[in-house]
């Protein structure tokens, strides 16, 4: 598990520096708390299909869950931004919790 945490950590810096986010802004508290709530609920159905997530696969999920918090809260996130993970877009985009 620590591993995913890392990965998801690593991953959603780059994430941010790419957007040009300080990873010090006011904001990220509470939309990490929106996003973490959002991939926990995506992972769990995914578990419950049969889905295994690799550690990418959950960085990358973790990542999808962020832009989705972040486009409502007005902050667009360009596609390149994104992860190409066809499986991960699709569980998030399938996924009736999700939205």
């Amino acid at each position: 598990m620590r591993s995913v945490f890392a990965a998801v950590e690593t991953a959603q810096n780059r994430f941010l520096d790419g957007l040009g986010l300080s990873r010090v802004d006011g904001r990220l508290r509470q939309w990490r708390k929106m996003t973490l709530h959002l991939f926990e609920r995506t992972w769990a159905a995914a578990a419950r299909r049969g889905m295994s997530l690799s550690e990418k696969d959950a960085a990358d999920l973790y990542l999808h869950c962020l832009a989705r918090v972040l486009g409502t809260r007005g902050i667009e996130v360009p596609r390149p931004t994104l992860p190409d993970n066809p499986a991960v877009a699709d569980l998030l985009s399938r996924n009736e919790v999700a939205r």
